[in-house]
């Protein structure tokens, strides 16, 4: 819908920005409607009135317990990307040009790992859920090595793009150069994203182990690469690809934390709370 509103195919008008802006309207409306009907099917589980009005002090304290660090980790890690573009913007047209197009390329292809750590969140916390926890411990391992397998062949894909991608840009050829490297560098970025993206966000979230997250995250972007990222752009004046190369370790880093957090199975837990059966 962004592609044809934006552009005024298929007979509709150009409408540009407005377009972006219905399109994305649009189709939040189709994703919440997707939502109710999928509720509505049997064996589902329905949406009432009452279960959003119920006051359930034991819910709504685990609910924030759990929820909250992933919050505030989100929180964290979106101001942390939005650094990123202050940096980069400090560079000069031609690299946030050639950034632009990295990171919407780069995000296409880290889908398969996004989805990988959401519905192995699932897996894995329905096994959790019944007490089949060491089912669940097996799961997450299979799920950690084809997060690997993923993240390479993501990176992969994307390093074969790089031809189609430059000759579709109208850049400059100074853009086009950073714009190369940058994919290049986004083929690592994946590796990592995919793994802690399914270990974090998926695997650690569905035993109830959000706060890991959240410190990893803060440690990480902002003790590590925000302030080196600065430091490179506004301080020592360093080259583009450099500067680019450092504010994309964030992932890389924090995989020999997320290997050993993972290896203490604090998330193998059942968070269900089992209601007492009175005779």
């Amino acid at each position: 819908m962004n592609t044809i509103l934006i552009y005024g195919l298929l007979g509709l008008p150009k409408l540009e920005i407005a377009g972006a802006v219905i399109a994305t309207v649009l189709a939040r409306m189709v994703e919440v409607s997707w939502c109710l009907l999928e509720t509505a099917q049997k064996d589902r589980v329905k949406l009432r009135r009452r279960h959003l009005l119920r006051d359930d002090k034991q819910l709504r304290s685990d609910f924030w317990k759990y929820t909250a660090p992933v919050l505030g980790n989100e929180i964290v890690w979106g101001v942390g990307f939005t650094m990123y573009s202050v940096i980069m913007g400090h560079l000069g047209t031609d690299a946030v040009a050639a950034n632009s197009i990295a990171n919407i390329v780069k995000n296409l292809v880290a889908c398969f790992g996004l989805g990988l750590g959401s519905g192995g969140g699932i897996i894995v916390g329905n096994e959790l859920g019944a007490g089949r926890l060491e089912n669940a411990k097996k799961y997450g391992g299979k799920l950690c090595k084809f997060s690997i397998l993923c993240g390479i062949a993501s990176g992969i894909v994307l390093l074969i793009l790089i031809s189609v991608i430059l000759s579709a840009t109208n850049l400059t050829d100074q853009a086009k150069y950073y714009l190369q490297w940058m994919i290049v560098i986004c083929s690592y970025y994946l590796i990592g994203k995919s793994i802690n993206g399914t270990t974090i966000s998926g695997i650690f979230c569905a035993g109830g182990d959000s706060k890991f997250g959240l410190i990893c995250d803060t440690v990480t972007l902002w003790c590590i690469t925000v302030p080196l990222g600065f430091l490179g752009a506004f301080v020592f004046r360093w080259p583009v690809l450099t500067v680019y190369f450092i504010v994309n370790l964030d992932e890389l880093i924090k995989l020999p934390a997320v290997y050993l957090h993972y290896k203490k199975y604090k998330w193998v837990r059942d968070l269900t709370v089992k209601e007492a059966i009175s005779s």
